[in-house]
């Protein structure tokens, strides 16, 4: 099985050729159990972060966590497991002792409230629209899950709060084969930037766009590699 270190480092050499617009990353470790997690927030192509509190309302993020037992698996194998059982939950050592798999979720965020405000009423036609949206990029059992967040004021009156799209890209085999989950990656990024760009067509901002530096050349994209990769 491959290391985080290497796992991390073919996702972000596919998101270089790919040439994904990258806003910034955040890596996480969890002190108490060792697991650790890596987020990847890309922008549609031409759109610059204002580095504001808020985060960009249209974007897209590329999630995983690694648990503690991956990385004694990728380190010692799967006989390093025995005898461990009774120091992490049963429910991950018999995931890992079965084989290791992970799930790589993208999520794309839509704006809610922009120059037209999603309406409750409105959710059940925006999603079957984002599914056909996808379904023209992808094959037809690969299926976009949405999921709305409603928020009620104090006359009950409810209101849109968050809207977002979630493919979840499962890797079983492309664990151990720096290969194949580099033909993985680069399909997910593929896939993300074409469908980042049609969101953008339907729901972006113009106002976001990049307007360049004075000389009319656009200026140095920031790409934070995380401090382990």
């Amino acid at each position: 099985m491959l290391t985080y270190e290497n796992f991390v480092s073919v996702l972000l050499g596919a998101i270089e050729r790919t040439g994904l617009n990258i806003a910034y990353t955040q890596e996480l470790l969890d002190t108490h159990a060792l697991g650790r997690s890596l987020s990847i927030t890309c922008l549609p192509d031409g759109v610059v972060d204002d580095s504001g509190p808020q985060e960009p309302p249209l974007r897209a993020v590329i999630a995983f966590r690694w648990s503690p037992e991956f990385t004694v698996f990728s380190l010692r194998g799967a006989d390093s497991l025995d005898g461990i059982e009774r120091y992490v939950d049963e429910r991950l050592f018999a995931q890992a002792r079965g084989g290791p798999s992970l799930d790589v979720e993208v999520v794309y965020h839509l704006p809610v409230n922009g120059a037209t405000q999603i309406e409750p009423r409105d959710l059940p036609a925006i999603a079957q629209a984002l599914q056909q949206l996808h379904a023209m990029l992808v094959d037809d059992e690969d299926v976009l899950r949405v999921d709305g967040t409603l928020s009620f004021d104090p006359g009950g009156a409810p209101h849109v709060q968050s809207l977002v799209a979630v493919r979840l890209w499962s890797l079983d085999e492309a664990l151990y084969d720096a290969d194949l989950l580099a033909i993985t990656f680069e399909e997910l990024c593929a896939e993300l930037q074409a469908m980042l760009q049609v969101l953008y067509n339907q729901y972006g901002s113009r106002s976001d766009a990049d307007q360049g530096s004075a000389d009319g050349s656009p200026p140095d994209r920031r790409y934070l590699k995380p401090p382990t990769a």
